[in-house]
């Protein structure tokens, strides 16, 4: 991965959707440069030269083969996978020596958080396979679309163009909301329980930022991300978990003088629940460190039990984590609780 440090001056715009992932789709033009055709979810940030900053200076520009797989860039929190490929043409070209049948140089950037980038080379090829496939005979239009749009009288033909460029963008962001709607959900379905730490950093991301796969069809839309939630901040951590699920907590309380935390647990179901794992864990700027980890081999119906667990001083934050493992071997998450001392019980 390239880590780029100080080449820009001044600070990067934020998009206020990226804390899950945002996906740009560029080409390269022959007169103007590098010019983004689209960007999700947030297509307005696309004119925005200061956050398009570490994107124009991606690497994946520089390289003169587009054999590679993909090229990273770290920047400032973020990871940028590039992806370079060739498309079809049937435009007339902007520069002398160009054929109309010279191919267009099309650039997919797909940006996560750091903790995320675990997920970065996977999502990337999957996008790069559905949108070569689906539209690798359309990006021209999408590009005479947008350099129709540049024409300040626009004839009815002009028109024409750019309303077909624009369809075919409505169907491109369609496929890219429906793509990485689908990877999200399987890879944390997947990568619940994973003795990998970039594994363990992501899904602590995905806890602590309240996104969870069951939510992931929400992701359509301007606010959508910053509007997922699981945990509601506004809550006392003690407040129970509906009845409905298998497993809630009833009570926690901090005892102050041996620095710990018990937290009461109850199987709500009427069955005993078997090869449960319980887990606290200190949760600081996403990163995990295990405090407590223990086995309940059965556990009975309507029963309720008592977890204590050690903290550690000056941090506040804590993720309580029950899972349940599985015929296969693979582990199914019962319940995930932050915990906030401040917001609890003191004895």
């Amino acid at each position: 991965m390239v880590v780029l440090s100080d080449i820009f001056n001044g600070s990067v715009d934020k998009n206020p959707n990226e804390e899950l992932c945002v996906v740009y789709v560029l080409y390269f033009d022959e007169k103007k440069g590098q010019i983004p055709l689209l960007m999700y979810p947030d297509d307005r940030f696309r004119n925005n030269k200061r956050y398009m900053r570490p994107v124009n200076y991606h690497p994946v520009w520089f390289l003169e083969s587009a054999e590679l797989d993909h090229i990273d860039l770290e920047y400032k929190g973020y990871a940028f996978f590039g992806k370079k490929f060739a498309t079809k043409s049937d435009r007339p070209k902007r520069r002398a020596g160009l054929e109309v049948e010279t191919p267009e140089t099309i650039v997919l950037i797909v940006s996560l958080p750091i903790e995320l980038e675990i997920f970065g080379d996977g999502l990337i090829r999957k996008l790069t396979e559905e949108l070569r496939s689906k539209f690798e005979d359309q990006f021209s239009k999408v590009i005479e679309s947008e350099i129709a749009n540049e024409n300040v009288i626009k004839t009815p033909k002009v028109q024409e163009r750019i309303t077909i460029g624009k369809k075919i963008k409505v169907f491109m962001r369609e496929l890219i909301d429906n793509t990485i709607k689908n990877y999200f959900a399987n890879a944390i379905q997947k990568k619940t329980e994973s003795p990998s730490f970039k594994t363990q950093k992501a899904i602590s991301y995905f806890a602590l930022r309240g996104f969870d796969s069951l939510v992931l069809n929400n992701l359509r839309g301007e606010d959508a991300f910053s509007n997922i939630q699981i945990f509601d901040p506004t809550k006392q951590a003690i407040e129970a978990i509906s009845t409905t699920l298998p497993i809630s907590i009833n009570n926690i309380n901090f005892i102050s003088n041996s620095q710990e935390i018990e937290i009461t647990v109850q199987n709500n179901t009427d069955k005993e629940l078997k090869n449960i794992y319980i887990t606290t864990t200190h949760v600081k700027e996403f990163f995990e460190k295990e405090l407590m980890s223990l086995e309940v081999e059965f556990w009975f119906p309507q029963e309720e039990l008592l977890f204590v667990s050690p903290i550690v001083p000056h941090i506040d934050e804590y993720l309580f984590t029950v899972n349940q493992r599985v015929d296969d071997g693979d582990y199914l998450k019962i319940l995930t609780q932050r915990i906030d001392l401040k917001l609890i019980n003191k004895i």
